[in-house]
């Protein structure tokens, strides 16, 4: 019996042991919960030296980092701890833009989390500047700033067609209470070289240095490249275009266009691919006919060659033509309109705006002698061809009128408006309703300034014109005005005045000597295959000359 219950007890306690070693590995063959948490979060290059390392607050699957007011925030770098077996994206240790809250995804296998994290600077404890705008002196306008707080550098960038010469247009200041003085005294700064503005808060200074970075734009004009000259300053006009009754050139870039009733009609071709060659003439078609002058002016558009004729009395008709190219032989008339009444006279200057007769704009001055007109005669066809025209009155805020050979030209950018001028008023900008929005006035640009054209080159906007006095001793010659600063092309000319206008103007070239009998003249714009411009000017009696320009 003692055996029998000794044996039983042995063998309670044996399954008393199989079982609490089963219920143990049991415990041991759990999983741990499988988690994707930031459990730790820190930036590590903090400060305005970068070294300081900073601890974020997490709070669910929120992050808050407040570094110090210098630290540059675009470029911080993590040191993030993850729960057991989780990944992060982006990952720890990679630089990071917190100019705004960051997503930062934690996975770990299934499991899938998204913190945001948010770095906010801390109030500043001297003083610094917070935000800062610098405009240009001559036009007010805006330019490119950043600030490095942390070497307390203000970054001022803008091209070398803009002035150095630049005003603090407004300044934040933190903490309240913070004043500041310039290098210069005032807030006009000359950015021509390093600039400094002094802050003061609670007896302490902190100094900014502003650095000037200027952007290369436009053209050298000392890389000019004499393509052609064909001018009476170098006396080489030639002689079927030397006198009175040439009064109409053109230029697309390639070829130069001289309308001429000199012993005879034509229109004259000079190639710039073959400058030595003699022109070639455009094929009339038989088509070309009628009117005081059989031609008188011409524009080139697109490669499309627009010739007018000339009448001036009533019952005469007034012919416009285009040629689809110089190869053209069979021109088409896309305008005929008889004069209805006496003091009218059309075609000494014509301008075409788009694609006549498909769409655009033929613009006519009447001639503003002996009547006094100032006006254009205006068909739209951007309807269908027309036959009536507008009647456009040319009111100029400076000028007297617009006097003979009135001209318009596109304004690049500025579909809403047109560049205008004539022989008695500046070079203006208008509505396509005439209204004139702003004129300039002498001396920056002097009346008798034809043709005016703005084009764009390597970052800059520029205007060139043709100058043909007449009377004065001082010839004809065409000029190259820098107008790249502004938001518009009449900021630009605002900003003209007696101080700037020598600086912005980059080029001028003279056409004659100092006698002329004849007014009139005309500009031209193109570019080269590879993109360079070239200027064409012309004055009437005394030919044309061709430069291309580069960087």
């Amino acid at each position: 019996m003692k055996k029998s219950k000794l044996f039983q007890l042995l063998g309670l306690i044996l399954v008393i042991s199989f079982t609490l070693n089963f219920t143990s590995c049991s415990d041991d063959d759990d999983p741990l919960p499988v988690e994707a948490l930031i459990t730790e979060f820190a930036i590590t290059n903090a400060g305005g030296a970068g070294d300081l390392r900073i601890e974020g607050v997490i709070s669910d699957f929120n992050i808050l980092v407040v570094v110090p007011f210098e630290t540059d925030v675009t470029a911080l770098v993590t040191d993030i701890k993850l729960s057991e077996g989780a990944s992060v994206v982006p990952a720890s240790g990679t630089p990071q833009d917190f100019s705004t809250t960051r997503n930062f995804v934690v996975t770990n296998q299934d499991v899938s989390n998204t913190y945001q994290v948010t770095v906010e600077l801390a109030e500043p404890t001297t003083g610094v500047i917070t935000d800062i705008e610098i405009v240009s002196s001559v036009t007010l306008e805006a330019y490119a700033t950043d600030i490095n707080q942390g070497d307390r550098i203000i970054n001022v960038t803008f091209n070398e067609l803009q002035s150095t010469l630049a005003i603090i247009e407004s300044i934040s200041l933190q903490p309240a209470g913070t004043t500041y003085t310039t290098s210069s005294g005032t807030d006009t700064l000359d950015l021509s070289q390093d600039q400094s503005i002094t802050l003061s808060f609670a007896g302490e200074q902190t100094v900014y240095t502003v650095t000037a970075h200027i952007t290369e734009a436009g053209f050298n004009p000392d890389n000019t490249t004499l393509l052609l000259d064909k001018s009476s300053a170098s006396g080489l006009v030639p002689t079927i275009i030397s006198n009175e009754n040439n009064r109409g050139a053109a230029f697309d870039g390639r070829y130069v266009y001289v309308t001429s009733r000199q012993d005879g009609n034509h229109v004259y071709i000079w190639d710039l691919q073959n400058p030595t060659a003699d022109p070639q003439t455009l094929d009339f078609g038989g088509v070309v006919s009628g009117g005081t002058w059989m031609v008188s002016d011409i524009r080139v558009i697109d490669g499309s060659i627009y010739v007018s004729n000339m009448v001036m009395a009533e019952g005469g008709v007034f012919k416009v033509y285009k040629w689809d190219g110089i190869d053209d032989d069979s021109p088409e008339t896309i305008l005929e309109y008889t004069v209805p009444a006496a003091d009218i006279r059309l075609g000494d200057a014509i301008s075409i705006i788009g694609n006549p007769p498909a769409n655009g704009y033929i613009f006519a001055s009447n001639f503003a002698f002996p009547n006094n007109a100032s006006e254009f005669y205006v068909w739209d066809f951007n309807g269908g061809k027309t036959d009536t025209p507008q009647i456009m009155p040319i009111t100029p805020i400076e000028g007297l009128r617009m006097g003979q050979y009135g001209r318009v030209n596109t304004i690049p950018g500025d579909p809403d408006h047109l560049l205008v001028t004539g022989a008695e008023m500046g070079i203006a900008v208008m509505d396509f309703n005439g209204d004139v929005k702003y004129e300039v006035s002498e001396p920056m640009i002097q009346t008798r300034s034809f043709d005016p054209r703005v084009w764009e080159y390597n970052g800059g906007l520029y205007l060139s014109y043709t100058v043909n006095r007449e009377w004065e001793a001082n010839g004809a010659w065409y000029e190259i005005i820098n107008v790249t600063e502004g938001a518009s092309l009449i900021d630009a000319l605002q900003g003209l005045n007696e101080t700037s206008i020598d600086e912005k103007r980059v080029f001028k070239h003279q056409l004659s000597g100092p006698g002329l009998l004849w007014v009139g003249g005309t500009n031209g714009v193109g570019f080269s295959g590879d993109g360079k411009p070239r200027v064409m000017g012309f004055a009437l009696m005394h030919g044309f000359i061709v430069h291309e320009f580069s960087n």
